[in-house]
């Protein structure tokens, strides 16, 4: 009985850690890469829709190996809405992506 329990208990926690998470889809991925790429210019000055669509472009291409890397990583059901409210790339790591 006492086994029981403890398989019970080890259940229930391991249901609750993964809780709210699910498997980081390609869409997830270049949301987390759009954002970061449109902070970072924002922060630099730079203003112009042109010039952030071929840094967009440029950067997806530069860093599709990570893009490759992050499908299937384990992210926070909320990561949309954090990343549409994050002031900063530092509160996108930690926040969003903890």
């Amino acid at each position: 009985m006492r086994l029981l329990r403890l398989l019970l208990l080890i259940f229930v926690v391991a249901h609750f850690a993964g809780c709210n998470r699910h498997p980081a889809t390609e869409d997830d991925c270049e949301a987390i890469l759009h954002r970061l790429v449109d902070l970072e210019l924002s922060e630099s000055g730079y203003r112009d829709p042109i010039l952030r669509t071929r840094w967009q472009n440029d950067l997806n291409h530069r860093f599709a190996e990570d893009l490759d890397r992050c499908r299937g990583r384990e992210v926070r059901s909320s990561l949309r809405p954090c990343l549409a409210t994050a002031q900063s790339s530092e509160e996108i790591i930690h926040h969003c992506l903890d």
